[in-house]
């Protein structure tokens, strides 16, 4: 069989269609999502000496971002990826050197929340616009038995699996080595240089303006409000609260022990075991449904804050974000599969940005919450937050675990 009419069932054969070089950039352009809440988390935390002012900040630029990346795709979908990108790769690190200078110069704390949240809106949303490329690539592709789409996809949930975990790793290691400064910094440069080179790939012209996803048949808005689409959207926002509430109680855990700029690090230990874990699940036997893998995922998050809560010392923190790194990334490709098994037609892009926008504001909502929660009762005590995010993941999934045997009834 010829590489013409070979199907597609490897990322290789992905990667010889479009070049190295895009995975590159468009992997570098979605790090600042990933970095942009831990950063000005650490930031605020250790400028202002205040757990609570930090999860406020943080929280307003993640919902923000939660709000701004749909909107940023629905300008990219009128006027083309190439112009909305390069717009906001200007706009985004400036707002983020407005927001650094707010914190150090002592502003009143809305006018730094006014700020963060307008970076949070600019942040480019990299991720759910390169799906859209892979959409449009792969739309005419008839070779049969193929799975170009399928293995582009689960390529993209662990692309953004690695950077959700690896993007605070990156923040520890800048605010350890050089001040807490420097990871918003980095972030400024790699949306500024990363974006503005995805904006500029040639890929950026498949996905024409009014013709996202390449279909003829677009199912109504309606469509993304069914329980299909909305209980894994409401997963992920469960995901980003654990995200959000163990990056919050750990930021209070290690100002107390006097380390705070090595938040991001410790934050990001679970980064390995992720992402090993998201390159593995889709190795799973048939027999162990994707409803049930979510359920157990949850079920060993929840366990996961219970263990914090009862022993929150930095050698059980240690153990702790290995194992359950394994949970982590299982759940977050899990989730991300289902979505794309739900998605109406031709709303699989829009229907991968509702789930990326709910581990986001999860996050920047539980960060909030949890910060205050631990600036007034400790960070032993705030890690009771993390056990209530997987229980609440754990109760979506047995939701949607219903609702699928009584259709099957």
């Amino acid at each position: 069989m010829t590489e013409a009419t070979e199907p597609i069932t490897r990322l290789a054969q992905l990667r010889r269609m479009t070049g190295t070089w895009l995975f590159v950039v468009s992997f570098a352009a979605r790090i600042p999502v990933a970095m942009n809440v831990v950063g000005v988390l650490t930031l605020v935390t250790v400028v202002r000496g205040s757990v609570a002012d930090g999860g406020l900040v943080s929280a307003a630029l993640g919902i923000a971002s939660g709000v701004g990346g749909p909107a940023i795709g629905a300008i990219a979908d009128r006027v083309g990826q190439r112009g909305a990108l390069l717009a906001v790769a200007v706009l985004h690190p400036l707002v983020l050197a407005g927001l650094v200078a707010t914190v150090y110069a002592g502003a009143p704390l809305v006018a730094v929340i006014a700020v963060a949240a307008l970076a949070g809106a600019t942040i480019p949303p990299a991720s759910p616009l390169m799906r859209a490329r892979w959409l449009a690539l792969l739309a005419a592709d008839s070779r049969a038995g193929g799975r170009g789409v399928p293995v582009a996809l689960g390529y993209e949930s662990m692309a953004d699996e690695i950077s959700f975990v690896g993007g605070p790793v990156l923040v520890g290691v800048l605010a350890t080595a050089f001040g807490p400064v420097a990871p918003i910094a980095a972030s400024a440069v790699l949306a500024l240089v990363a974006v503005a080179v995805f904006a500029l790939h040639p890929t950026a012209a498949l996905v024409h303006p009014g013709d996202h996803e390449g279909v003829r048949t677009v199912a109504p808005p309606r469509a993304l409000l069914s329980a299909g689409v909305l209980l894994p959207t409401l997963g992920m926002a469960f995901m980003g609260a654990f995200f959000g509430g163990t990056l919050a109680a750990l930021t209070a855990f290690m100002e107390e022990s006097g380390a705070g700029e090595s938040t991001g690090l410790f934050y990001g230990i679970m980064g390995a075991t992720s992402a090993v874990a998201a390159l593995l699940v889709g190795r799973l036997p048939a027999s162990f449904p994707l409803g049930v893998r979510w359920a157990v995922g949850a079920a060993c998050l929840g366990l996961a804050g219970l263990a914090l809560t009862l022993a929150p010392v930095l050698g059980a923190v240690v153990v702790v974000f290995v194992l359950a790194g394994v949970a982590v990334g299982a759940t977050l490709v899990t989730l991300f599969t289902i979505g794309a098994d739900a998605a109406p037609a031709g709303r699989l892009a829009t229907t991968m940005t509702m789930l990326s926008s709910g581990i986001i504001i999860g996050q920047g909502t539980a960060v909030a919450l949890v910060g205050s929660f631990a600036q007034s009762h400790g960070a032993g005590a705030a890690f009771i937050w993390v056990a209530v995010a997987g229980a609440g993941g754990l109760a979506t999934a047995l939701v949607f675990l219903a609702l699928g045997r009584v259709r099957a009834r």
